[in-house]
C-alpha cells in the first residue's frame, strides 16, 4: 500500500502516557480522510538523551506504518507483552496500545 500523506493542517490530541514511572506527552495526529490516527509524537525524556532520540525514531516508524495502512489494533496486538499477557513489554508497545485505544475519528 502506498503512503497516505497527511494534510498540513489536521486535528490532533495531546495526552499523558505513564510507562514504568515515567510520564510522556503524546500527541496523536488524525488522518481525517481515513478516519483514524495517522501520526504520533512523544516527548518527556531529557532533551538530547538517547531515550529522546529513540522516541523520535519510534514515532517516525509508527507514523509511517499507520500512513501505509497498518491498523492500530494490528500494531498493538503485534507488540511484546510481559508475563501477565496484558502489559506492554516496551514503550513502543505502550504507544501502540494508546493509539489502538484512541477512538478513531
Amino acid at each position: 500500500m502506498t503512503r497516505a500523506r497527511l494534510p498540513d493542517r489536521r486535528p490532533s490530541l495531546t495526552m499523558q502516557l505513564v510507562y514504568e514511572a515515567n510520564t510522556y506527552a503524546v500527541t496523536l495526529g488524525f488522518d481525517v480522510a481515513n478516519e483514524r490516527v495517522g501520526e504520533v509524537f512523544t516527548h518527556g525524556a531529557k532533551i538530547g538523551s538517547a531515550m529522546d532520540r529513540m522516541l523520535d525514531d519510534i514515532c517516525v516508524a509508527l507514523s509511517l506504518l499507520l500512513q501505509h495502512g497498518v491498523l492500530p489494533d494490528a500494531l498493538a496486538s503485534s507488540m511484546g507483552r510481559l508475563g501477565d499477557g496484558a502489559s506492554p513489554a516496551s514503550i513502543i508497545g505502550a504507544l501502540a496500545d494508546l493509539i489502538a485505544k484512541e477512538p478513531q475519528t
